[in-house]
């Protein structure tokens, strides 16, 4: 009898345990560095769907890349989440000096934005890829946004800095 309850124990936790292991994903180890299609072609805006059932989207992408796959996740969620609030509620200041010292040239460029803090809701859609190469991680995310909602948040946007 305590034999049969131990091969019983026993055949319940083998079982259990590759039940497990099938809701696992392999990260793809690749020899040469790749990028997403629908990454490389990240664009800012767009229309899904056919004729009247269509709908507008506000797109924001991002990469991230680091030894530890969680660094690299935050990254490229950090960077897309900044794009949407760069389109939101950024401003840009820029300096461009020339000079010539001797008949030679040089040139100076300095480009800051500052990002406020912005109110982002409401991205629906998180399209993400990931793979390792060399012990490293690479991730890419695309967020989307119903373009309404973002058009709302610029709008707030812009409400709240006249208020400033």
């Amino acid at each position: 009898m305590k034999k049969a309850i131990t091969k019983a124990l026993t055949l319940g936790l083998l079982l259990g345990t590759l039940g497990a292991c099938t809701t696992m994903t392999t990260v793809a180890e690749r020899d040469t560095y790749a990028q997403p299609s629908w990454y490389a072609k990240c664009k800012d805006a767009g229309t899904e769907g056919w004729f009247w059932w269509s709908t507008e989207y506000a797109y924001a992408c991002g990469a991230g890349e680091s030894i530890y796959a969680q660094a690299a996740e935050e990254q490229m969620y950090a960077i897309a989440m900044n794009n949407f609030a760069k389109r939101i509620n950024s401003k840009v200041n820029s300096d461009t000096k020339i000079s010539f010292v001797n008949d030679k040239k040089s040139t100076s460029t300095n480009i800051s934005y500052v990002v406020d803090n912005t109110v982002i809701r409401e991205h629906l859609n998180k399209e993400s890829g990931h793979f390792t190469m060399g012990g490293t991680h690479y991730t890419f995310v695309r967020l989307k946004m119903p373009k309404e909602v973002f058009d709302a948040l610029i709008n707030e946007a812009k409400q709240s800095n006249q208020g400033q």
